[in-house]
C-alpha cells in the first residue's frame, strides 16, 4: 500500500527526472544538477529544483506544494537559524549564482557567492582574517574550460593580467 511518503518520493523523482530531461550538457545546467544532488536535505533539494530554469517555474510550485501537503514533515523547510547552511540558487539569462550562508564556525563570516557564466567560475567571500588584516574581501577564479586559451583578469584598474590554458590540461 502506498502511503503519503511514497507518493511525495514518486512525485519528487518525476520532477528531477523531468529537470534532468530539460538540463543542457553546458555547465550551468550540470552544476544545478550537481548542486541539487548534493544538497543536504530534501527541501534543499527541492528548493534548488524549484529556482533553477529546468522546469517551468508552475510545474515546480505545484509539485513543491503537493510534496508539502503530502509529507509536511520531509518537504518543509528548516526554520532560518543562525546555522543555516541551505544554499540558493538564481538563474539570470546564461549565469548562475550560488549563495551558501555564512558560517562562522568555519571562519566564513560572509555569505559565499558563487557565479558561474561563459566557462568561468567566481567565487566571493569575505574571511575573517588574513595575516594581521581583518575582514578581508576573497575573490576566487576558476577557468573551467577544457580547450587551450586565455583568461584575462584586471583588478583595480592595475591592467590586465594574461592566464594560458594549455591544451589537454584541465584548469
Amino acid at each position: 500500500m502506498n502511503t503519503p511518503q511514497d507518493a511525495a518520493d514518486s512525485l519528487y523523482e518525476a520532477l528531477l527526472t523531468e529537470a534532468r530531461q530539460w538540463a543542457c550538457d553546458d555547465a550551468g545546467d550540470q552544476a544545478v544538477l550537481d548542486a541539487i544532488e548534493h544538497a543536504p536535505t530534501p527541501p534543499d533539494k527541492l528548493a534548488l529544483l524549484e529556482n533553477s530554469s529546468l522546469v517551468p517555474s508552475h510545474l515546480a510550485s505545484a509539485i513543491a506544494d503537493a510534496l508539502l501537503a503530502l509529507d509536511p514533515t520531509t518537504y518543509s523547510p528548516a526554520p532560518p537559524g543562525p546555522s543555516t547552511h541551505n544554499p540558493e540558487l538564481h538563474r539570470i539569462r546564461e549565469a548562475s549564482i550560488t549563495v551558501v550562508d555564512a558560517s562562522p564556525e568555519d571562519n566564513t563570516p560572509s555569505d559565499v557567492y558563487e557565479i558561474q557564466v561563459f566557462d568561468v567560475s567566481v567565487l566571493i567571500r569575505r574571511r575573517a582574517r588574513w595575516g594581521t588584516e581583518t575582514d578581508v574581501a576573497y575573490v576566487h577564479i576558476d577557468d573551467q574550460a577544457d580547450e587551450p586559451g586565455l583568461l584575462l583578469v584586471e583588478v583595480n584598474n592595475g591592467g590586465e593580467a594574461a592566464y594560458h590554458r594549455p591544451h589537454g590540461v584541465p584548469s
